[in-house]
């Protein structure tokens, strides 16, 4: 039986902890200390983004400035999470040969959180891995989990949901809770779940480590000793420190471009979503600058950085992106877990097409507010679009036709406005009321024989629906709209079925340029 030590240290600051983390996965990889198991805890408070997320677009500064509330960036991948002093955080700090495995994968994820499953039925909680990287309890999240690597180690790590602040984790993060009500905020309860909600009451923090404790030795076949940080970790910890607090490791990943020259898109797989985001000189089509973000976990550390770095001041062509991203996968120089170069490529192929689109006289902000499905923003405009499709959630609240398919063109709302500008190019025009709605809606065109379809929606709905869209088979453009959506509120599941209660409104001027865009 081999014997580990387990390091459980004081609940200290975001930069701290984070120090630590480097620190301790850095020196297992040089091979002079111990595989690990440790506890963490935050105090104070903290917001923490994944390691290629970028701060303005995660989280809500002013409020956490506020309030006290630590603002930093994880050595891991994934998305922004709420730290509280009441949530534990468990980390495994181990040499590769242990699991002999080079480069981190699914399984090993699985394998490694088993132990947890198991040390959350000790405290009375059915669990459940699920893939890619999280433990649920009857669907609802319980504990997130990520990874790094340095050299010979690789540090995995999980938080346990104790307790939840639903409101301070909304205000948080960037949620729009000033628009939310008191219903939709517990709409999030449907994602997450704590032990506190599980058992009607919370266990003590050393009941918690206690079974994390007996969930390891058990599954791992291993004896963990208590012991503290080596003489080099104390070194190293306290040489790391300043920079962990430094501006220039919390907004590592800072996008600074102006809205006329930046072009972005994303995907959304089941294993995560990538966004680029590329900062362009349109006059000679080249990548001035770029940034790969999302909430997907990616090895080695560096390898999405050196992506970014052989991408930038390359041209803004299909051939090189293609090219450049696959070669990357083929050569193992990057490993994502559950996904493919095809994955990435998907959001470049966006980007390309938004890009195009300034050819025909529409200001490149305004491309980015376009996406197309089935085809090039050229080919599907020379189809002539017979369709317009319009969305409900853009009809005025207080309209007895909110939720129906038709429209009186009284002008109150924007879908009024709209209505009468395809009315104008003869198009037909269908207000869509639900998810299941649009999706009938292209199969009646699709037998129809409509060649083409100009709608109007969200963006993250597009992002989400790309291969929905795609598999419907009708060359499309898709037109942002504006004001907070349901995905901002989350309420998708309320939207789906047709009783999204807020307003959005279509974005009249974009349409307008579309529908006037002159494709030769």
């Amino acid at each position: 039986m081999y014997t580990w030590r387990l390091l459980d240290t004081p609940p200290m600051s975001a930069a701290e902890n984070m120090a630590l983390d480097d620190t301790l996965v850095e020196v297992r990889g040089e091979g002079k200390t111990p595989n690990t198991i440790h506890f963490l805890q935050f105090s104070p408070r903290a917001v923490l983004v994944g390691f290629h997320q970028a701060v303005k677009e995660e989280v809500r500064t002013d409020y956490c400035i506020a309030h006290g509330i630590d603002i930093n960036r994880r050595v891991t991948g994934g998305g922004a999470i709420f730290f509280d002093e009441s949530q534990l955080g468990w980390e495994i700090i181990c040499g590769k040969e242990f699991f002999n495995i080079r480069v981190p994968n699914d399984r090993l994820f699985k394998t490694l959180c088993e132990p947890v499953v198991t040390a959350l039925k000790y405290l009375g909680i059915e669990s459940s891995f699920r893939p890619r990287n999280d433990i649920e309890v009857n669907g609802r999240k319980i504990s997130g989990t990520g990874g790094t690597e340095s050299e010979g180690a690789f540090l995995f790590q999980g938080t346990m949901l104790t307790d939840f602040d639903v409101d301070t984790m909304l205000r948080s993060l960037r949620i729009p809770v000033e628009k939310l009500k008191a219903k939709e905020i517990d709409s999030v309860k449907e994602r997450v779940t704590c032990l506190k909600w599980e058992l009607g009451y919370c266990p003590s923090i050393e009941e918690i480590k206690e079974a994390i404790k007996r969930g390891f030795q058990e599954h791992l076949g291993i004896r963990l000793e208590p012991g503290w940080l080596t003489p080099i970790e104390e070194r190293r910890f306290r040489e790391k420190l300043e920079f962990y607090r430094s501006s220039d490791w919390v907004n590592m990943v800072n996008p600074k471009y102006q809205i006329h020259d930046v072009v972005q898109a994303a995907y959304k797989s089941e294993a995560g979503l990538v966004r680029f985001t590329f900062v362009i000189n349109l006059q000679r089509m080249r990548i001035k600058d770029i940034y790969i973000t999302g909430d997907f976990l990616s090895f080695p550390t560096r390898a999405l950085f050196d992506l970014e770095s052989t991408l930038r001041g390359g041209p803004m062509e299909r051939e090189f992106l293609h090219n450049t991203v696959a070669r990357f996968f083929e050569e193992g120089r990057i490993t994502v877990p559950g996904m493919t170069a095809e994955d990435f490529l998907k959001p470049v192929d966006l980007a390309l097409e938004k890009v195009s689109i300034s050819r025909f006289g529409i200001p490149l902000e305004y491309c980015n507010l376009i996406s197309v499905t089935n085809g090039t923003f050229e080919e599907v405009m020379r189809r002539k679009p017979s369709v317009l499709l319009l969305p409900y959630c853009s009809k005025d609240l207080g309209c007895d036709l909110r939720y129906k398919k038709g429209c009186r063109t009284c002008g109150e709302c924007s879908v009024g406005s709209a209505w009468s500008l395809g009315r104008m190019k003869e198009m037909k025009v269908v207000c869509i009321t639900s998810f299941e709605d649009l999706m009938e809606q292209l199969n009646r065109m699709k037998a129809a024989g409509v060649s083409a379809y100009i709608g109007c929606c969200c963006q993250p709905f597009f992002t989400k629906h790309v291969d929905d869209f795609a598999r419907a088979g009708i060359p499309g453009i898709l037109l942002d709209i504006d004001n907070t959506t349901c995905y901002e509120l989350d309420q998708a599941k309320e939207a789906y079925a047709g009783n999204f209660a807020s307003q959005t409104y279509v974005n009249i001027d974009l349409l307008d340029m579309v529908l006037n865009a002159k494709v030769g």
